[in-house]
């Protein structure tokens, strides 16, 4: 107690993370963990550009510890490779740290759906990197394959913002794109909640052959 976790605990709050109830679960690695591993760690996420007064620190800091330092490396060699320049890098990892937490096949697949089939601009990304954190399988793709056909049978012509129509509540999506088109395409709604729940390799657009 008094070498390892009183030492932590005021470190931690040092970087304005007094509430430590507030902390989830698995991350009781940062209260029992060597002070000088969570010293290094502290370092390194400051390193990534990451200052103590950000409201993001704390999501670094709990990525990072629980990642290793060669792993980090590698999932920003990975970004680099895919493209993105060294300041957008640093905007990604600004606004999402626990981004370096992700796999890197999960990485790899997110960047390249989103520049490649969605055809966003690295700028556009790195100023809403919380597109990596969606699920590609159950999320992004589901809502891409639809608005795709509602492009396709002429039932959509207005210009969407890729972001917002990502970003919005499950909910609030269903009920903009998916309700008032059901009666057009039939089978619709079922075959977007299907690919939603991963039931099936291609759900909307194995359906309506896009």
């Amino acid at each position: 107690l008094e070498k390892v976790v009183k030492p932590n605990l005021e470190l931690l709050k040092q970087c304005g993370m007094s509430d430590v109830a507030s902390f989830p679960l698995n991350t009781s690695r940062l209260f029992t963990a060597n002070p000088n591993f969570l010293r290094d760690a502290v370092a390194r996420v400051e390193e990534l550009g990451l200052d103590r007064s950000s409201r993001m620190f704390r999501h670094g800091l709990i990525a990072v510890a629980l990642t290793s330092k060669e792993s980090v490396a590698r999932k920003i060699q990975l970004m680099e490779e895919l493209g993105f320049s060294r300041d957008e890098l640093l905007m990604i990892i600004r606004k999402a740290p626990q981004l370096v937490a992700s796999s890197e096949e999960k990485i790899r697949q997110a960047a390249e759906f989103l520049k490649r089939d969605v055809g966003l601009e690295g700028r556009y990304i790195a100023h809403r990197p919380v597109l990596f954190l969606y699920s590609l399988e159950r999320r992004l793709l589901p809502r891409h394959h639809l608005l795709k056909v509602l492009r396709t049978k002429g039932l959509l012509d207005c210009e969407l913002d890729y972001y917002n129509t990502a970003a919005m509540s499950e909910r609030k999506f269903v009920r903009k794109f998916v309700d008032p088109y059901k009666c057009h395409i039939p089978g619709l709604a079922d075959a977007y909640t299907s690919s939603c729940a991963g039931e099936t390799a291609n759900g909307v657009a194995s359906l309506l052959g896009v």
